[in-house]
């Protein structure tokens, strides 16, 4: 018997957690993982700088407050990715959704194109 694993993707969306379904379009809260809390420590910090970021008089101009700081937010998102790929294997696939674009190994993220994407 063949059992698949369960596909997740690490998103940042506001108010949310940072953890999605990729299948069934979910949710997920962090304590619901087999994480460290250390690992959840670090998604919970991640969103809540994310969330901080929020205009809220008017949501469009929504930014980081410079380029070093959101670097800084993928260069994390990126560092953790790869450690929920360690704590969560076999029974997950962890993905990461960037720019619009879903990434399914880090292989795949590049410094360099992280960089490129944020000075466009």
């Amino acid at each position: 018997m063949i059992v698949m694993a369960i596909r997740i993707k690490l998103w940042a969306d506001y108010g949310s957690y940072p953890l999605w379904g990729v299948d069934e379009i979910d949710n997920i809260a962090p304590e619901e993982l087999p994480l460290s809390q250390a690992t959840i420590q670090r998604l919970n910090a991640w969103q809540d700088t994310y969330d901080k970021t929020l205009n809220q008089d008017y949501p469009p101009l929504s930014d980081f407050p410079n380029q070093q700081a959101e670097m800084d937010f993928k260069q994390e998102g990126i560092s953790l990715w790869k450690q929920l790929c360690l704590e969560l294997a076999p029974d997950y696939e962890v993905f990461y959704q960037n720019e619009g674009q879903l990434f399914r190994h880090p292989k795949e993220i590049t410094k360099k194109s992280t960089v490129q994407k944020i000075t466009v």
